[in-house]
């Protein structure tokens, strides 16, 4: 790095894009910086700090601390090294001290994503975007662990937010890029869809799910056709159709959806069992409204069930709907 003492965390664009410490970055920032999206951060928070009046919308002031900043890459760099305990310990230090610093609140996010705790992760680097909504670093970590949870939508917005947002030329921006591109190509090979359409119909997907948790079979219903009519090629979109209209009472429907979602992908497993379900149900009487509603991530699910072995989706559901339900307190 320029100083040789500390590890350059960033490229700078004055020494020929040379490595450069966080505390070295802003001893060095001047009017030579140009568009460097650090320097430009810097002097919009001088200029809101100059004023006590409440802020337009969309603006906002968030701590600009060097010293937190360099203290959470060194502990993410403990991390690394395999001293979690270590890092947990000083992370969680700089958050009780500084609570609302989107460094700190981002660090703790790492630490949870290089536990492959995914979703734990994702909560701390939207914690972290609350404060500070530019930060790049947890908007790339935010979209790598969406796309581990194959939450595509999620992931795509996160990318392009990247994009827009980071120096060009720079190499999580160029990542971002490449990702973009590589599920684009993705998508278009195994959907047959742009991705936008796709990221469109998972969207009316995950809508349409939130509505059938709440048991607004009616809504969800709406919502998953939309989603295959823009992907009509998606088992658990027709899987969820059956069962919304099983939960309707439309017997022969819901049939006709889950064998649609069974010729798509014959080893649906979920589409199999809601299927036993129905078929004994009356046409015109609503699916069982004890029967337990249990929410599914199947891929992640097979996926898990390939690396570490175990009984099947199917074997460990079945079991779970045998038990005895518990007693209301």
């Amino acid at each position: 790095p320029v100083c040789g003492q500390r590890k350059g965390q960033r490229q700078c664009k004055r020494p020929d894009m040379a490595m450069i410490c966080t505390l070295c970055c802003v001893a060095k920032r001047d009017e030579t910086c140009g568009d460097c999206t650090y320097h430009a951060t810097a002097q919009n928070y001088r200029e809101t700090r100059k004023s006590s009046t409440r802020l337009p919308d969309g603006d906002f002031i968030c701590e600009l601390n060097p010293e937190v900043e360099q203290a959470v890459q060194d502990a993410l760099e403990f991390a690394q090294r395999g001293r979690m305990d270590h890092a947990q310990e000083e992370i969680g230090r700089l958050l009780r001290d500084h609570p609302r610093n989107h460094c700190a609140l981002y660090g703790m996010g790492a630490l949870h994503a290089l536990r492959n705790e995914t979703r734990e992760a994702i909560l701390w680097f939207d914690k972290a975007l609350a404060v500070y909504p530019y930060m790049v670093e947890a908007l790339y970590n935010k979209a790598v662990a969406h796309q581990k949870e194959f939450a595509i939508a999620e992931a795509v917005r996160a990318f392009r937010k990247v994009v827009d947002l980071g120096p060009a030329g720079d190499e999580m921006t160029e990542h971002a890029r490449s990702s973009l591109d590589f599920l684009a190509e993705t998508i278009r090979k195994t959907e047959g869809l742009d991705l936008d359409t796709y990221v469109a119909a998972q969207e009316s997907f995950n809508r349409a799910y939130a509505l059938m948790e709440q048991g607004e079979w009616l809504r969800a219903l709406a919502g998953f056709r939309d989603s295959a009519t823009a992907n009509p090629r998606n088992a658990p979109t027709h899987g969820n159709v059956g069962l919304c209209l099983a939960k309707l009472g439309r017997k022969a429907e819901s049939l006709i959806e889950l064998d649609r979602a069974l010729e798509i992908y014959p080893e649906y497993e979920p589409a199999m069992l809601n299927r036993q379900a129905v078929e004994r149900m009356e046409e015109g009487c609503p699916l069982d409204p004890k029967m337990p509603f249990l929410r599914v991530e199947y891929s992640k699910e097979v996926l898990r069930q390939k690396k570490q072995g175990g009984r099947s989706w199917l074997d460990r559901v079945s079991s779970l709907l045998r038990r005895p339900p518990k007693s209301e307190s």
